[in-house]
């Protein structure tokens, strides 16, 4: 049997997003089949996906995780990746050891690596003319609380240069406790001197994305939303957000994927000011992002959108989207996140916070949840069950994911 282009191959599959795309996908008649690193998850356990398979964490073993990519696209007649999540940048840079058409989603391997390394990203952001928080420099670890002081700030952000959602992500707020959060990731993570953490400016403001599918530097569609709550105190993932429209952060975004030639799915994240308008760049995440549902409910088809300009050409993924209803102010919710965040309230003490979370906010739609297909629900329960046995945490990090 030869490969398709109806069959298309998701990898990551216990996420949120790959799920969302695959369903996505297959609400359009495209045969959807998943891969991941472990057995339970939402695609694995959901209705839609014809097969799922296993594979080597790139993180353990990125020659074998290749290696099982190959034989799973040859076996199953893949003619289509797409990507979710870091395995992205993987398999961008040994797309040539792949047909080219199986590539067709993925991005270039060098920009994508430049979005996942945060002080080349806030580089790029910067020399493109996209506003940044004001980076705080130094070469000697020992000698940053003065550095932070000459800056006149007090409380800074400090980032690991490789990280996701709130992974690698911490604040300091004061010069000492800024020098002394420094030298602890350098020494927990054995830094070297060109990967010492990015020292920030805090800024004020509301999470926002601008998510863009463009291909080959050609931008197809944009879409904006607002974050009204994040999954942990120090921002990452969020677990209730509404689509707004903001002419502003679609122009930057475009400034820059477009002046790049960038190509595929990304999200730009930035802080926006409610009381000034104020933009600043916070990074970019080059792959499919995790309030993907938000956008799909709002009439924003991105993984269909991706599959259409790889099949039958951009003209008919801008003609498909032009005639799509577009639904600004909808709110979409995580549902098991929300359900995390209302345990750490409860257990702290803070009940009403806790009834706000669960009964107050009401959504349009859920990322996680349909009666339709509760077996999805079921397994990124069961994934993060076994993962906060495992790791004592609901935000567990894999070796190698952040650092």
């Amino acid at each position: 049997m030869g490969a398709s282009k109806n069959r298309v191959l998701v990898t990551y599959a216990w996420v949120r997003s790959s799920y969302v795309a695959v369903r996505n996908l297959v609400e359009h008649g495209v045969d959807l089949i998943v891969a991941d690193s472990n057995g339970v998850g939402m695609c694995q356990w959901s209705k839609y996906p014809t097969k799922s398979l296993r594979y080597t964490s790139h993180y353990l073993d990125e020659r074998q995780f290749i290696d099982d990519i190959k034989r799973i696209c040859k076996e199953e007649a893949v003619g289509l990746i797409l990507a979710s999540h870091n395995e992205t940048e993987i398999l961008a840079k040994y797309r040539h050891e792949f047909p080219d058409e199986l590539c067709a989603l993925l991005p270039d391997a060098d920009l994508c690596a430049i979005f996942n390394n945060k002080a080349r990203a806030y580089e790029l952001a910067r020399d493109h003319g996209v506003p940044v928080p004001e980076r705080i420099e130094y070469q000697d670890p020992y000698k940053v609380a003065d550095a932070v002081e000459n800056n006149g700030t007090s409380r800074v952000v400090v980032k690991l240069l490789l990280g996701n959602s709130a992974k690698g992500i911490f604040y300091a707020d004061s010069p000492a406790e800024a020098q002394t959060l420094v030298g602890d990731l350098i020494q927990e993570f054995e830094l070297p001197a060109d990967r010492f953490p990015q020292i920030e400016d805090w800024v004020d403001g509301d999470g926002c994305g601008c998510s863009s599918l463009f291909w080959h530097g050609q931008p197809i569609a944009s879409f904006c939303h607002r974050r009204l709550r994040e999954k942990t105190q120090t921002g990452g993932t969020s677990t209730y957000r509404e689509s707004i429209e903001n002419e502003e952060l679609v122009a930057y975004t475009n400034k820059l994927l477009s002046e790049i030639g960038w190509h595929g799915l990304a999200m730009v994240e930035y802080k926006m000011n409610p009381e000034t308008g104020k933009i600043w760049f916070i990074e970019v995440n080059p792959r499919l992002w995790g309030s993907l549902h938000l956008s799909v409910a709002s009439g924003f088809e991105f993984p269909y959108l991706a599959w259409l300009c790889a099949t039958e050409g951009t003209d008919a993924a801008l003609a498909y989207h032009a005639n799509r209803e577009k639904h600004i102010g909808h709110r979409a919710r995580w549902l098991l996140g929300d359900l995390i965040i209302a345990v750490g309230q409860l257990s702290r003490g803070q009940f009403r916070k806790a009834w706000t979370t669960l009964f107050k906010q009401p959504a349009d739609s859920f990322d996680d949840w349909s009666i339709r297909d509760p077996g999805a629900f079921a397994g990124e329960l069961m994934f993060y069950g076994s993962s906060f046995i495992r790791n004592r945490s609901s935000n567990p990090v894999e070796k190698g994911m952040i650092g």
